[in-house]
């Protein structure tokens, strides 16, 4: 797995997105983590594999169904902005995340 240098690929937005969808990504996130260290929990107890997977299965959902709403928020205001500006830049970041979420 490759590490990510976030410095990197920091994307400094000149705009804002709405504070109330960016909070239910949060929120979701931190559904997710709790769920995953359930998943943990589970696999300390030394419970059976086949539901530890059936967990691991669902938090892999859920972070799907997060990434396509970050992807539907990025699309909608930090794209369509790159496209009126002309920055290949942040379309080629676009690209390059799209292929390491697909991976």
């Amino acid at each position: 797995m490759t590490e990510i240098n976030h410095k990197e690929h920091a994307h400094l937005h000149s705009h804002t997105h709405d504070p109330k969808h960016m909070q239910n990504i949060v929120n979701r996130l931190s559904r997710s983590i709790g769920h995953l260290n359930a998943v943990k929990s589970m696999v300390e107890r030394g419970e059976d594999c086949s539901d530890v997977l059936i967990q691991l299965a669902a938090v892999k959902g859920e972070l799907n169904s997060i990434s396509k709403k970050i992807l539907e928020e990025h699309l909608d205001h930090c794209i369509v902005e790159a496209i009126e500006e002309h920055d290949m830049e942040a379309i080629e970041k676009l690209h390059n995340a799209i292929n390491q979420m697909i991976k």
